[in-house]
């Protein structure tokens, strides 16, 4: 299996990878892996930030279109008194 080693890695970067491997019960190493793994895995799309804002777009589009379930005005769905105040 190839072999990688990795330089000048910011201290910022390490500290989070890090935190990332003890999180995941994985070794640095694995964490790394598995970091660049699903970073290839990505759709392009998610890479592109102008093809990001326009799927956002589409699904905000698809989603106002949709009927209405709860008859109840957003001020009750929150719990919200008439000055704007949650309720407890």
């Amino acid at each position: 299996m190839p072999h990688l080693t990795l330089r000048d890695v910011p201290e910022e970067l390490h500290g989070w990878l890090k935190q990332q491997a003890l999180a995941h019960r994985r070794s640095l190493n694995q964490e790394v892996i598995t970091q660049l793994d699903a970073l290839r895995q990505k759709p392009a799309t998610e890479a592109d930030p102008a093809a990001r804002l326009a799927r956002i777009r589409q699904i905000a589009q698809r989603s106002a279109s949709l009927p209405v379930q709860d008859a109840r005005s957003e001020a009750d769905i929150l719990g919200l008194s008439a000055e704007g105040i949650p309720q407890a």
